[in-house]
């Protein structure tokens, strides 16, 4: 399971369905059974912009990964609303149209459904795993009237490109799906035309493409910071962000991993800390982001 991040918020999920049940969705079945319950997990609607699909990083079956993410979500601060596996099985984690915490405060506000597929070495058992990973990335799209475009920034986007335009370091799943001999633009072509779910290829259904929404506003260095386009690589401990100001009495955020990286536009010395900045669109408004990144003359970790 990856160490993700998380956006703070009050907790008290809406809980569309009871653990331990199993509904029917499309041709795939949904298990309930590590659903997070009444107080858990994030109680803020998204904004309906994009479906996020995630991997797992390692080789365990997906019921593993639901029911670690089920007993860890209060204290690894990860879980997504599904994660399919285990010869096309979905196991449903967070509930659709809420934030969960796969990809960092940007992509968690704006994605209703993050999807995580799990990691097998079996070669048959992974084309019945990636026909419902496509499937359910589909309809998850449909379901919120986005696009199933491939990583445009408003339909379905891989985690990889929350990495290479938002924040953060993952790439997956394009690593474990070219290890199984599927390219970038075979799952796009997947995504737009669906796939029978016992493997075997082939279009099933017609995709849905809605009017693209208003894209985000170009980004504000705020009064008093000096502007400066760069990364900051963390060193080895947690770094909480703080959003609306730079101070740490303003309202938490998420956590920056050890060795994590974090985009910023400029930055500023208050007091004995030198805070960093970025602002961030959630679907609405643009939210300005800030983290310390040094005390005094000591950097707690290196900038390129």
């Amino acid at each position: 399971m990856k160490k993700l991040n998380k956006l703070v918020v009050a907790f008290g999920a809406a809980i569309l369905f009871a653990s331990g049940t199993t509904e029917m969705a499309q041709a795939y079945s949904v298990d309930n059974t590590y659903q997070l319950g009444i107080n858990e997990g994030s109680s803020q609607r998204t904004n309906n912009r994009i479906i996020i699909a995630h991997e797992t990083g390692t080789t365990a079956p997906a019921v593993n990964n639901a029911a670690f993410m089920k007993r860890t979500w209060n204290t690894n601060y990860a879980y997504t609303q599904y994660v399919v596996g285990d010869g096309g099985k979905v196991y449903r984690v967070g509930a659709d149209g809420y934030v969960s915490w796969g990809a960092g405060t940007w992509g968690n506000a704006n994605a209703p459904v993050q999807v995580e597929l799990a990691r097998t070495t079996n070669a048959t058992q992974f084309k019945v795993d990636y026909a419902v990973y496509v499937n359910l990335l589909r309809d998850s799209a449909n379901k919120f009237g986005i696009s199933t475009d491939l990583d445009t920034g408003y339909g379905i986007v891989t985690h990889k490109w929350i990495t290479d335009n938002v924040w953060g370091d993952h790439q997956d799943p394009y690593g474990y799906l070219a290890s199984h001999g599927i390219t970038k633009a075979q799952f796009a072509q997947d995504l737009k035309t669906g796939l029978p779910e016992n493997g075997s290829g082939g279009s099933v259904t017609t995709p849905v493409k809605p009017t693209e929404p208003n894209k985000p506003a170009t980004s504000n260095i705020p009064a008093g910071f000096t502007s400066e386009n760069g990364t900051f690589i963390n060193g080895d401990t947690e770094i909480m962000d703080r959003v609306g100001g730079a101070s740490v009495y303003n309202t938490r955020g998420e956590y920056l991993k050890p060795y994590g990286t974090w985009k910023y536009d400029s930055y500023k010395r208050i007091g004995n800390l030198v805070w960093i900045h970025q602002l961030f669109f959630n679907g609405t408004q643009n939210i300005d982001v800030f983290i310390p990144v040094r005390e005094g003359s000591y950097p707690w970790g290196t900038f390129k």
